[in-house]
């Protein structure tokens, strides 16, 4: 079984289709998640259905929480094949391929072939970056820039002059992306890496080194233009984006997810399991050579530990957030993996715990409430009236493509500054940037009575089962209902 394996992995062209399968294979099984892959997927489908590239909108209310790049690509999807559980993944599989394309690189150029394949199957094969690269969520493709990014700047520190130039204006190439990505830490990772490896090695030359004018240049050409124009379009976004969404998230509690400091070292050490119970020993071994080899390992033990850090800083800890330590530890672990004498085992075994995780997330997903959205979909016309009562389903409008915004009722009397860190928020936050949107998409209960006078329309409304005792819905049907959400149906008079 092993030697069949080996054979099938010793041609690049056989071993990248076995990674684009294995990465596809499960990718279009389970529904999707609440509530990122509900909310990417649509903020994506809005562009579309708007023609508005420029604003980012949830629910036809300005989105600019996040910078656009993952939405213009999943967009781009939905615009030649439509949405399918597939294409709103397509970003995320196509980052994490180019990730493993870029670790596979970067090694080969500093021990060989097989060492290269080995970083790439440990890659792969992490039950954290397998999950991941199948989840419609930011986190794939802001990590794959931030990697493509630090491996472009230490090849362009050790390449020859004649081609270092190039090599460093696609690092800043790379960093621009990571910023229309996810923010600052496009730039802020990556420099932090680069410096500490910089001077970890003794070359603290490379620093200054790597400040290039023209580097600067395409990053700013690239990155600046959509955070001008989005500025003039909404006054104010800059200070929102990125003194409420990056300086005050990162120094202040307040927001989602509090976690422990030990949450990000357990993820990502058990994430990568079995690969990490190598660690010790590679490391030991990396290390105790010299040349390219120690200094791969010193590199992927810095970016690691530096992501893990600085993560771990603030209380908000999302499990995305520290992705980009999984390629370095890949860096670290491949080539030593390469000529374990237990590393087909291993593979067999993190196979196993990757595709253990599909049944789990098919199970975790049972309540979604897009699973209602499925099975009345060929009942819900388009002139019906969607509704959602005090809570916000993303994958509803999904499912149902919806092609007008779905109402929301809510109390919507305090600004989004005094709302937790929730759909309320963001769907507040938009109110408050287009103002002539909101009416007739964030409407109050007493609003929402008053218009079964006013508008004949069927009127399919998505609850939880407490909130469907509202007196508001006492003259409503019940639909369908599984697990703790129901829909419940107002007839449009005959």
């Amino acid at each position: 079984m092993f030697e069949r394996f080996t054979r099938l992995i010793q041609s690049p062209r056989r071993f990248a289709l076995l990674a684009t399968a294995w990465l596809l294979a499960f990718a279009w099984i389970r529904p999707f998640t609440v509530p990122d892959e509900g909310r990417y997927t649509d903020i994506a489908r809005w562009i579309v259905l708007t023609g508005d590239w420029l604003i980012p909108r949830l629910n036809g209310l300005p989105f600019i929480q996040k910078p656009p790049l993952y939405f213009w690509l999943e967009a781009i999807g939905i615009e030649v094949a439509g949405t399918s559980l597939l294409v709103a993944r397509w970003v995320s599989l196509a980052a994490a391929l180019a990730t493993v394309y870029a670790v596979y690189r970067f090694v080969r150029a500093r021990f060989d072939e097989n060492a290269a394949r080995w970083a790439a199957i440990v890659l792969l094969t992490s039950p954290y970056f397998f999950a991941v690269a199948q989840f419609a969520s930011l986190d794939m493709l802001v990590s794959a820039c931030i990697t493509c990014t630090i491996l472009l700047a230490v090849t362009a520190a050790e390449a020859p002059a004649d081609r270092a130039l190039r090599l460093w204006l696609a690092a800043y190439a790379a960093a621009a992306l990571g910023v229309l990505a996810k923010g600052l830490i496009g730039i802020v990772i990556p420099a932090l890496v680069f410096i500490l490896w910089s001077i970890t090695t003794r070359q603290p030359r490379l620093i200054l080194a790597a400040l290039k004018l023209r580097g600067l240049l395409v990053l700013a050409v690239i990155a600046v233009p959509w955070f001008v124009l989005v500025e003039q379009h909404v006054p104010g976004f800059l200070r929102y984006f990125f003194i409420h969404n990056h300086f005050e998230r990162y120094a202040e509690g307040g927001f989602n997810n509090p976690r422990g400091v030990w949450y990000y070292f357990v993820l990502v050490l058990g994430g990568m399991l079995p690969w990490t119970l190598a660690l010790f020993p590679a490391t030991r071994a990396a290390l105790a050579r010299t040349g390219p080899a120690q200094r791969v390992a010193v590199l992927g033990l810095l970016w690691s530990i530096a992501v893990v850090v600085f993560f771990t800083i603030p209380s908000s800890k999302l499990p995305g957030y520290v992705l980009p330590a999984a390629p370095a530890l890949a860096i670290v672990l491949g080539p030593w993996c390469a000529t374990w004498k237990h590393r087909q085992w291993f593979t067999l075994l993190s196979l196993v715990l990757c595709i253990a995780m599909v049944p789990l997330a098919l199970r975790s997903s049972g309540l979604d409430p897009g699973r209602l959205a499925s099975a009345l979909r060929p009942q819900i016309a388009a002139a019906d009236r969607v509704v959602f009562w005090t809570r916000y389903f993303y994958s509803v409008p999904v499912i149902l493509e919806r092609t007008r915004a779905v109402e929301v009722v809510d109390a919507w009397a305090a600004p989004s500054a005094q709302l937790p860190d929730s759909w309320r928020r963001e769907l507040a936050a938009g109110r408050e940037f287009e103002p002539a949107r909101a009416p007739g998409v964030l409407i109050t209960p007493a609003e929402f009575a008053a218009s079964l006078a006013t508008n004949p329309a069927r009127i399919w409304v998505w609850a939880h089962r407490e909130d469907a005792r509202a007196p508001q819905l006492a003259g409503f049907e019940v639909a369908l209902t599984r697990g703790e959400y129901v829909v419940l149906r107002r007839a449009a008079p005959r």
